[in-house]
């Protein structure tokens, strides 16, 4: 996006910031070094991914929390700034709404807001050079989101309204391209075909059938990063949302 943390939100001197469905803790990984001083809180529905205590920064925490739960009383005016990403897979069309208003309860006056989610529907696939190729790479990604298409009808566009709608003032959306610094475009296209394939497996597992699944899956992974080394890739927005909470 060309940032971690938008630009024109002002934090105070050492903030709590807490990240939900943290997952590696990769953003707090990467904002620590912008606000050594802040005080980290990752927080997710599963531990599954969280990394060794040791990959934190100092007095960084990780802990169980559903978001779409009322949290405790302890967390409410707790944070400076709330953050959270590609929440999408995991949320049916009427979760954001009860989602938001729990994280205006967390946050302190003035404190921020920052999600972002991708806008996948609307994709489109290039060629970075005239002898690129992804064709297989599109049926995989036309397959995942078509199963989700309704998840994905949501977050990306009703995040804005539904921010204003729990109280949040000085609302806005930045809307960046995946493309914004070719240089990640290859990165980012095998980074979203890994979650696609990951989830055609899931489907095997789950005995769902179709043309991707079986033992078609791992032939379909080398010929994806294939056509990713022949310069084809994916291209989408990405929709970073904010809001701040009213001072009194």
């Amino acid at each position: 996006m060309g940032y971690i943390l938008h630009p024109s939100l002002k934090l105070p001197p050492a903030p709590r910031i807490a990240d939900i469905g943290t997952g590696t803790a990769r953003f707090i990984i990467c904002l620590h070094p912008e606000i050594p001083d802040a005080v980290f809180e990752g927080l997710d529905i599963s531990d599954a991914l969280f990394p060794p205590r040791d990959a934190l920064p100092a007095g960084a925490t990780l802990s169980l929390q559903d978001l779409k739960q009322p949290f405790p009383e302890h967390m409410h005016e707790k944070y400076d700034l709330v953050h959270l990403r590609l929440l999408v897979s995991g949320m049916r069309p009427d979760d954001w709404a009860p989602a938001v208003c729990n994280i205006f309860r967390i946050l302190r006056p003035g404190g921020y807001i920052q999600w972002e989610e991708c806008e996948f529907l609307n994709a489109e696939w290039h060629k970075s050079r005239p002898d690129s190729r992804f064709e297989t790479a599109k049926m995989v990604a036309d397959a995942f989101t078509d199963a989700l298409r309704q998840q994905f009808q949501h977050g990306w566009n009703t995040l804005p309204d539904q921010m204003r709608e729990a109280g949040f003032t000085s609302v806005f959306s930045d809307v960046v391209s995946s493309d914004r610094f070719p240089e990640t475009t290859a990165d980012m296209t095998a980074s979203i075909l890994s979650l696609n394939l990951t989830w055609a497996r899931m489907m095997t597992a789950r005995g769902v059938s179709g043309p991707l699944f079986g033992d078609h899956v791992d032939d379909l992974e080398r010929t994806v990063h294939e056509e990713i080394k022949s310069g084809g890739y994916f291209k989408f927005n990405i929709h970073v949302a904010c809001g701040q909470k009213p001072t009194s």
